[in-house]
């Protein structure tokens, strides 16, 4: 026959009562322990590689040293073959290996035709995406392949040719942003293949040239050389690789005239109006070719790529 306590409980409902309080302390302990165990590890943070599985066959890598797959020398991606040093297997890209002749830079040791394959075998097996994911490349390669993709990635980062914007993206972004957010006179528009006018105070040191129709836009740089005239020449902006525009530009003051035909140069920022003059793909053009109110008359035409390869 079960007791039954002071307050009218019976020994069975206590003793159960007491079953279910160790129960819930056991639980209750177990997820302290787990929040104890998360709160130390993210006091003290995991520098290794961390490895998820995503899916069969495949795992997510997080690398935490962005630096992990450049070639220590020249700090550049590194590329396939990846050699080391023969005393303490310090690496160095294939470039690098014939520049310093052969010897360590770390310990002085011999480089000679000795491979890590540890490290040819994880850059060809960990995917990464392109470091211009933010301006619009979505393309995933392997490590091996990150270097050379990013010298000729179309999405490359490219600055507004205005001095008071800051405003960086692809290329083709840049336009559009040029288009939207400044006013039409910030830039003389024109088409290709058609010939036009543009009026330029000698003292100016550039003007910007907008395409109407695809808005690929264009520096007109002037540099100023005392006792001589004024160096002009056209640049793109657009990713430094990428081939530049056939153009030709004239000036004419009274009866003599001169013209030059060439080919812009590209630039993804507008560090070329800082720049010195080129020392090719340029026009000289004298003082005496300066109106009597400081203004330089050219004609200009820029044709698009295709007209100008079809035109050699």
């Amino acid at each position: 026959m079960a007791r039954s306590s002071s307050n009218g409980d019976s020994d069975d409902t206590i003793r159960s009562r007491s079953k279910r309080a160790r129960e819930d302390e056991r639980y209750f302990n177990f997820d302290d322990l787990i929040g104890a165990e998360e709160e130390e590890e993210e006091e003290e943070p995991n520098n290794e590689p961390q490895v998820h599985e995503q899916q069969e066959g495949s795992h997510v890598v997080v690398i935490t040293d962005p630096e992990l797959f450049d070639c220590p020398i020249c700090y550049e991606p590194l590329t396939i073959p990846v050699y080391q040093c023969d005393e303490n297997g310090h690496i160095a890209c294939s470039s690098c290996r014939t520049k310093i002749n052969n010897k360590c830079p770390s310990c002085s040791r011999f480089i000679g035709f000795n491979r890590c394959r540890a490290i040819e075998k994880a850059l060809e097996s960990i995917t990464t995406s392109c470091q211009n994911l933010q301006y619009g490349c979505k393309k995933s390669l392997t490590f091996d392949k990150k270097g050379p993709h990013q010298k000729a990635c179309v999405y490359s980062p490219c600055s507004c040719p205005l001095l008071y914007c800051n405003f960086v993206s692809s290329a083709k972004q840049v336009y559009r942003h040029f288009t939207s957010s400044h006013e039409i006179s910030a830039a003389t528009l024109f088409k290709f293949n058609n010939s036009f006018p543009v009026l330029l105070n000698a003292g100016s040191n550039f003007r910007v040239l907008q395409e109407k129709n695809d808005g690929t836009l264009f520096i007109l740089k002037n540099h100023y050389v005392e006792g001589l005239g004024n160096v002009v020449t056209i640049s793109c902006i657009q990713p430094v690789f990428m081939s530049g525009f056939f153009y030709e530009l004239a000036t004419k003051a009274k009866k003599d005239s001169l013209r030059l035909q060439s080919f812009t140069r590209s630039t993804s920022s507008r560090q070329v109006i800082d720049d010195g003059p080129p020392k090719t793909g340029l026009l000289l053009i004298p003082c005496d070719f300066i109106t009597s109110d400081g203004q330089l008359k050219m004609d200009i035409c820029i044709w698009p790529k295709l007209s100008s390869i079809l035109r050699n």
